[in-house]
């Protein structure tokens, strides 16, 4: 089953004081609004070390909650290493299957 998602962005923010923080966002449609997405790096991470592989799991919180259909956002924040590799692009999975390829990480930096 496809996990429907939307409007993925990821950005890194170079702005001092270091360390820089790599931030990834999203849209997920969830069968109630007890639903919580959650992104995880997966590990092991693949071959090619500048794309950032991520698994987008979905959590039912206790509870009794209304079936209806709902929009959440998933993010996933990582404080980057000095020497870091630095990424060119970022997957998000679900249940093995890729749902989303970020290949413009905008970068935020003062200047």
């Amino acid at each position: 089953m496809t996990t429907q998602c939307r409007d993925w962005h990821a950005w890194l923010n170079t702005m001092p004081p270091k360390p820089d923080v790599l931030y990834v966002v999203g849209d997920v449609l969830v069968n109630n609004p007890g639903v919580r997405p959650y992104l995880t790096m997966r590990e092991p991470q693949g071959i090619n070390s500048t794309i950032l592989i991520l698994d987008l799991t979905l959590v039912q919180q206790p509870g009794i909650w209304p079936e209806v259909k709902t929009c959440a956002s998933a993010r996933f924040d990582r404080v980057m290493p000095m020497k870091g590799t630095k990424y060119s692009a970022i997957e998000i999975f679900s249940l093995e299957e890729r749902i989303a390829l970020i290949e413009n990480i905008s970068i935020t930096t003062y200047e």
